[in-house]
């Protein structure tokens, strides 16, 4: 049997809480991005705007 202490789980635990909490944040980071990126390409199509812009 494995003896692992009470202290060294505790640390486990806590690593596993932060990495839950990053993994949370760069899911959403993403998530915000992407949504940004399709808004973007939204106004681009819709946009009455010329491409070309000499004279």
């Amino acid at each position: 049997m494995v003896d692992i202490s009470v202290e060294h789980v505790k640390e486990l635990e806590d690593e596993n809480l932060k990495l839950r909490i990053e993994n949370a944040f760069l899911k959403e980071l993403r998530r915000l991005r992407l949504e940004d990126e399709a808004k973007m390409r939204e106004l681009r199509k819709s946009s009455p705007v010329s491409e070309d812009h000499s004279n």
